[in-house]
Order: C-alpha cells, then sequence, then structure tokens
C-alpha cells in the first residue's frame, strides 16, 4: 500500500483509503484519523489530560489550516494556544472562553489570518507515540508551543484581539 504524505504538518502515514471528511482541514484522512485516535485517548485520561484537550484541538487546527476552514476556527485555535501557553489557562478555560466568544463575537469580527508557511516540527504523532498518560500531557504542551511558534508573525494581533474580546470575562473553569 502507499503512504500518505500530510499536506498540513507533513506526517508521512501508510494510506488506509479512509473515507472521512477532511475539506475545513488541509490534512489526510490518514492524518486526521491518527489525531481522532489521539483526542479518543486523551478524553479516556481526563484525570492527567483534560486540561490538554482543547490545546490538542488548538494545535491540530492551526497546523491544518485549510481554505474552506472559517476564520473564527482559525482565532479559536490560536486564541486557544495563546491563553494556555502564554496566560497558564487551562484548556478547559479556554474551552470556555471559546464558548464566551462563540456568543458574543460577531461573526465579520473575527479577521482571516494567513497561515505559516512552515508547520513546525512536531506533529500528532509526536503525541500518539507517548508511553503514557503523563507523557502524552507534556508531547501535547510541546506540540502546541511548536504549533503557536510558527504563528509568531499574527502573535501579537491575536494577544491584542483575544485580549479585548475577552475584556473583563472570568473562565468558570479553572
Amino acid at each position: 500500500m502507499n503512504d500518505s504524505s500530510c499536506p498540513g504538518c507533513g506526517l508521512v502515514l501508510p494510506a488506509t483509503g479512509s473515507a472521512i471528511d477532511t475539506r475545513s482541514f488541509r490534512a489526510t484522512a490518514e492524518c486526521l484519523d491518527l489525531h481522532g485516535e489521539v483526542t479518543s485517548n486523551v478524553m479516556q485520561h481526563p484525570e492527567v489530560l483534560g486540561r490538554w484537550h482543547q490545546t490538542c484541538v488548538d494545535s491540530y487546527a492551526a497546523q491544518h489550516v485549510g481554505p474552506q476552514m472559517r476564520p473564527m476556527t482559525v482565532c479559536f485555535a490560536l486564541n486557544g494556544l495563546y491563553l494556555v501557553l502564554e496566560r497558564g489557562w487551562s484548556g478547559i478555560a479556554a474551552r470556555d472562553a471559546h464558548g464566551h466568544l462563540a456568543r458574543t463575537v460577531v461573526r465579520a469580527d473575527w479577521p482571516n489570518f494567513e497561515p505559516p508557511s512552515e508547520a513546525g516540527p512536531l506533529t500528532v504523532l509526536d503525541v500518539a507515540l507517548s508511553a503514557d498518560p503523563d507523557a502524552q500531557g507534556a508531547a501535547i504542551e510541546a506540540w502546541g508551543r511548536s504549533v503557536w511558534a510558527t504563528w509568531s508573525h499574527v502573535h501579537d494581533a491575536v494577544r491584542q484581539l483575544t485580549d479585548r474580546q475577552l475584556a473583563g470575562w472570568v473562565p468558570h473553569s479553572p
């Protein structure tokens, strides 16, 4: 069987012929399937990985921005990474912020950020290969930092946008 090379992150995986819909992501079905497996595993270990679930989702989305992805989705991925990695929020609090923003921000207020030309050195496979939940949490954080670094050209804009949109709002979750 042939290999598939993900156009978003460059990950090469054996082609499976999966029929998963990848239209909003710049990804192969195999890469998106692997993300689904990783996300499922994260959800099976909420005591260790619950705080990293949203970072896993945001890292994947930010690394696989496709032409049909809505600007709000890209902004959510980036503001989630910013809130967790720079402001020290849990992924649960970042998810709560996404809910607040979805209810309060007008659709036209989401900028269309240009994706980076490079995907970064880490991918969802680095998380999948982790030996146990603690290692997987560390791998998700490292992956998130790697992806966030690739978006350095918009860091200031994301910080300003997120801080302005969340001004005065406090998450319910730690």
